[in-house]
């Protein structure tokens, strides 16, 4: 056998034991990775799991597209989510497969990248975190309502003249004025996801206006929309007629 041959042979030897042990391994991964997929498809694994679905609207019942509903394993939801849903279709429609357990979860609709961290002004969110539980191989169907500080404020008819305007200033403890926050009024002490009235963000002379029919309220303050669980309100006013400096004094 010439130089040549021998080493075209060495070459073909060398190509066709690579092959072999490629298929080797091949061979032996292969039953695993069917093994793992019927697992995973099996009618006890998937009955472990259940389907969180529903729809997204707005304050007017409108369907909201782009919106994402963020699951969490605990009531902290300031953090980032344990799971979120792919963002709301045309008809305000949600689906996300969930392991069966007790959630928290809300729904948000942001204007920027950002998604945690505080609402900005145009955001929209649905409020207190809605608990969920999720049983293994069934459908739970909720709808969230979002919404943003202008739309939340129920104002359309702030021009009625059985409506008054109550004004006044957000402030510190020392008194300066709080900027990027908003005042709201509820009729009662126990207030609601989402408050009864609420005024436009304030800008750095901490200045808010409310225009509210006529009767008793609880006022507060807040800088994220809606409110914290447990922030206020804590300041009961009568409104009979137009009332300025109702100032509002941060609750820390």
């Amino acid at each position: 056998m010439t130089d040549y041959a021998a080493k075209n042979s060495r070459f073909s030897c060398s190509g066709f034991e690579t092959a072999m042990y490629t298929d080797f391994r091949i061979g032996l991964i292969l039953p695993f990775l069917i093994l793992i997929l019927v697992v995973l498809g099996s009618p006890v694994y998937a009955a472990e799991n259940g389907i969180f679905s529903g729809r997204v609207a707005d304050v007017s019942g409108n369907p909201v597209a782009g919106a994402e509903v963020f699951v969490y394993r605990s009531a902290n939801t300031k953090r980032p989510p344990d799971f979120i849903a792919p963002p709301s279709g045309p008809e305000g429609e949600f689906s996300v497969t969930l392991p069966a357990a007790h959630y928290w979860t809300v729904a948000r609709l942001r204007k920027g990248d950002e998604k945690f961290g505080p609402l900005l002004p145009g955001d929209k969110h649905s409020g207190v975190p809605l608990e969920i539980d999720i049983e293994p191989g069934e459908t739970l169907e909720e709808e969230f309502v979002i919404a943003d500080l202008e739309e939340t404020s129920r104002l359309l008819v702030k021009y009625d003249t059985s409506f008054v305007r109550v004004e006044g200033t957000l402030m510190n403890e020392d008194g300066t004025p709080l900027e990027n926050g908003y005042a709201f009024a509820n009729r009662t002490e126990e207030g609601k996801r989402i408050p009864d009235y609420v005024s436009a963000w304030t800008g750095s002379d901490g200045k808010y206006v409310l225009y509210l029919p006529p009767g008793e309220y609880y006022f507060g303050e807040a800088r994220i929309f809606p409110p914290e669980k447990g922030k206020g309100p804590f300041h009961k006013v009568k409104v009979d007629s137009d009332t300025k400096n109702i100032n509002i004094i941060e609750d820390k």
